[in-house]
């Protein structure tokens, strides 16, 4: 996710190619358009050497770069990485680390050492040394000083990677998913004793291109080639059975011997565990950079790490929610695959996957990074509006570019979820469409995977798709139903005032599909877009429910787990209405297991691995649901009204406008005020560390963000709005956004950033007993380091 708060910059156009530029560019199915305009100035540099001290790439190859012969060094000079036949004017970089980093003295010496992990990204690759970059003088022909004296070779190009698992519709099948360089003959062989893998099974293969794309950059400069993605299924295996496996080519190379567990039987008398996030992300192994499209024209794009233009610009990025790297992920992936409590047989990710918005190798860093954990178990997922959203691509909303041109694309191609490709459909463009829809049954209850980037509303397909599945489901077989989605339904986001803005699009959700679930006696809803944990209790139409007379939950339960790895959203509600149960800002993912009798999670956090939260429905043995007629009977007579009691917050959000009316003036201080603000900033450390780590976590090392990161950014910035209020030199406007949420906002911040070794990232927990709604809250109610 990624609020629709204002943006401060304007995109600024990539330069014109060179004429002296010769090398060949990349090959993609569609026409890159070349960058217009000129230079600034020229580079300041015209000599540099770079060495290395590897040529040979297998896959996360450590390789040393020296730089040397600098004659003209300054703290922008950039090393990057390309693939060694990439065109800069055309193409991004794959990453690029900042020369004045290799050593204290670059800029005296015009030398240094960087340490790199490179991938195999399946082509050789080559560094690209580029002086002086800028907004104005961005990565080009026009910037570029020389490359290294040799290529970085790739071994195996069709060394298989990428490995992962997927469920289909048919309990006793399992699909195994990888890529290559080229198609090769792709095999996955099987057994249930390692060392004795004797079942063959084909795989199918397929790829995308930059045609298949429907805007920029993932059709021009963000395109790289993906490789061959292939399908093997596995079929007839026994239940509850592991099976070791491994995937490639029987001449090329194979992948190591991976293992997962099968699940159950498809019955009530079944028990199942599985693990639950949303919005993870990715981030380098090597804490490089990555060229970012969503924020093109942003200096963090230019500026190196300590410089007073990347110090505001990355204020600025945490208070607008944008992040270029999600360090939190890799932490909690790494957490998740380590994760022996039980023996997981399924793992959900709700959306906001991998955020490469358009820029392709950004898949690859992510791909690199799940593959720990997608071996083990079968993923299932479903698109959020970073993998689906483009304007005019057939979305809800038709309007944002959250998905950098890729409109669904490469998700869909890289993942097989069970979509019922028998039913297609029309959009409201008139183009025919594949379902992005889905349901399956994996032990005693019955999932349902639908996306809330597309029409949802009654009378479409995949209204219809839902209410025709919930109400076809046996629950003396499944006695569980939980729901899948990416924007939630329920949701203390602050975030209002436009088509797109959590709270409208949950305000939409209610309207179409509350009453769906409520009839059908959905258990439990699962979402993310929120980067926060947060939960319910069993609620209908705002008003929590009570627990029925056989001890079952008297409405859903709605709980959002967007706190895999995105930058935290700590725009939350500073007082919750009274249907919330708990709001942890802290960086983690729920773990879950389910019988005939009860479903129980525990939220757990992936900073120090402590239970924050935890919960149980419970049901009798060999439950019987109401019947359709009796809940119809009983939504016919629900006339609660809800009540907000004039919570500002809940009713109305805060348009973008008003953070814009509110914003704006702070900025404009810091930029008045720049020796202030970063002199307040690196009161406890430098202004670099404590910037990257609070919008990015720490890059590399799977560290995440904080609270207290947050607020060692946020107080600059609340005490320049305080000052500013108390001075009344601000228009009524500001004081109208800033009194009744965002003052109130900070002010929780401070208190939970200040709680947070005894309490962590708790930001509300309701009095409710621990029986109300059958909801059993664990007693174990914080988190702490």
């Amino acid at each position: 996710m990624r609020q629709a708060m204002p943006s401060y910059f304007v995109l600024l156009a990539l330069l014109a190619a060179s004429t002296a530029w010769a090398a060949p560019s990349l090959s993609t199915q569609a026409p890159i358009s070349a960058p217009t305009g000129s230079p600034t100035s020229a580079p300041a540099a015209s000599t540099v050497t770079l060495t290395v001290n590897t040529t040979t790439i297998t896959n996360r190859t450590p390789v040393q770069l020296n730089i040397s012969g600098v004659n003209g060094p300054t703290d922008a000079d950039v090393v990057a990485l390309y693939y060694a036949t990439g065109n800069p004017d055309l193409s991004r970089p794959l990453k690029y680390m900042w020369a004045v980093d290799s050593s204290s003295n670059y800029l005296t010496t015009g030398s240094g050492t960087l340490n790199w992990n490179i991938l195999n990204q399946r082509h050789n690759m080559s560094f690209y040394f580029f002086s002086n970059v800028s907004t104005s003088n961005p990565f080009s022909s026009t910037t570029y000083v020389g490359r290294s004296t040799q290529n970085l070779t790739v071994a195996n190009p069709d060394m298989p990677l990428h490995g992962h698992l997927a469920l289909t519709s048919v309990p006793t099948q399992m699909m195994v998913e990888w890529t290559t360089a080229d198609v090769t003959t792709p095999v996955v062989m099987y057994g249930t004793t390692n060392g004795s893998l004797t079942t063959m099974v084909s795989a199918t293969t397929k790829t995308y291109n930059a045609s298949s794309m429907c805007g920029s950059p993932a059709n021009s400069t963000g395109y790289i080639d993906p490789g061959m993605l292939h399908s093997a299924l596995l079929s007839n295996l026994s239940y509850n059975t592991r099976y070791y496996y491994q995937y490639g080519d029987m001449s090329l190379g194979m992948s190591s011997v991976y293992s997962f567990l099968t699940g159950p039987p498809v019955a009530a008398s079944s028990t199942v565990h599985f693990l639950m996030m949303a919005d993870l992300g990715h981030t380098t192994l090597d804490s490089a950079d990555e060229y970012d499209y969503d924020i093109a024209g942003d200096m963090l794009n230019y500026s190196p790490e300590g410089s007073p233009e990347r110090a505001d610009q990355t204020i600025q990025q945490i208070i607008n929610d944008n992040e270029y790297q999600q360090g939190a992920s890799r932490g909690t992936v790494n957490a998740m695959a380590a994760d022996t409590t039980q023996n997981w047989t399924l793992t959900f990710l709700n959306g906001d996957v991998s955020y490469a918005r358009g820029e392709e190798t950004m898949w690859d860093v992510f791909m690199d990074q799940f593959e720990v954990l997608a071996t083990k178990a079968p993923v299932m997922l479903v698109a959020g509006n970073h993998e689906r959203d483009f304007p005019s691509s057939g979305d809800r909303y038709n309007t944002a570019e959250d998905s950098g041109g890729e409109c669904g694309v490469p998700f869909y191609q890289r993942f097989n979820m069970p979509y019922n490709t028998s039913m297609p459909y029309l959009d409201d463009q008139g183009t025919t469409r594949t379902p992005s829809w889905y349901s399956f049954n994996h032990g005693p209850i019955h999932f349902l995977g639908y996306t809330t980037e597309l029409d949802f509303s009654p009378g479409s397909p995949q209204y219809l798709f839902i209410t025709t599945d919930l109400a076809a489901v046996n629950r003396s077989v499944t006695p569980w139903v939980v729901v899948n989605g990416h924007r939630p339904i329920y949701t203390t986001s602050t975030s209002g005032g436009t088509i797109t803005s959590v709270t409208q699009v949950a305000e939409d959700l209610r309207d179409a599909l509350e009453q769906v679930f409520y009839k059908y006696q959905v258990d439990v809803t699962f979402h993310g877009h929120d980067h926060i944990y947060e939960r319910t209790c069993p609620v209908y139409k705002k008003i929590c429910q009570d627990t029925n007379s056989d001890g079952s939950a008297g409405g859903p339960m709605h709980v959002v787990v967007g706190n895999a790895g995105y930058e935290l959203s700590w725009f939350a509600n500073p007082t919750p209405p009274n249907y919330w149960d708990k709001i942890v800002l802290e960086h983690g993912y729920s773990r879950c297991t389910a019988n005939m009798t009860s479903l129980s999670c525990e939220a757990i956090s992936s900073v120090t691995g402590i239970e924050m939260d935890s919960w149980t429905l419970m049901k009798p043995m060999n439950w019987v649901p109401a019947g359709p007629t009796n809940m119809s009977a009983k939504i016919a007579a629900f006339n609660t009204i809800y009540n907000p009691n004039g919570n500002v917050g809940e009713i109305f959000g805060l348009p973008g406008a008003n953070y814009t009316a509110t914003f704006t003036p702070v900025y404009e201080a810091f930029l008045a005020q720049d020796a202030l603000v970063i002199s307040q900033l690196t009161s406890n450390s430098s202004v670099s560390k404590v910037l990257e780590r609070a919008v990015n976590g720490n890059l590399g090392t799977g560290t995440a963000d904080t609270m207290v990161d947050v607020w060692g950014v946020l107080q600059p910035a609340y005490n320049v709005l305080m000052s500013l209020i108390s001075s009344g030199n601000v228009s009524t406007s500001v004081t109208a956004a800033a009194d009744p949420i965002i003052i109130p906002m900070f002010q929780q911040i401070q208190a939970v950033a200040a709680a947070y070794n005894t309490s962590g990232g708790l930001w509300y927990e309701s009095t409710r007993s621990s029986s109300s709604g059958s909801t059993a809250v664990s007693t174990t109610a914080t988190a702490g380091k």
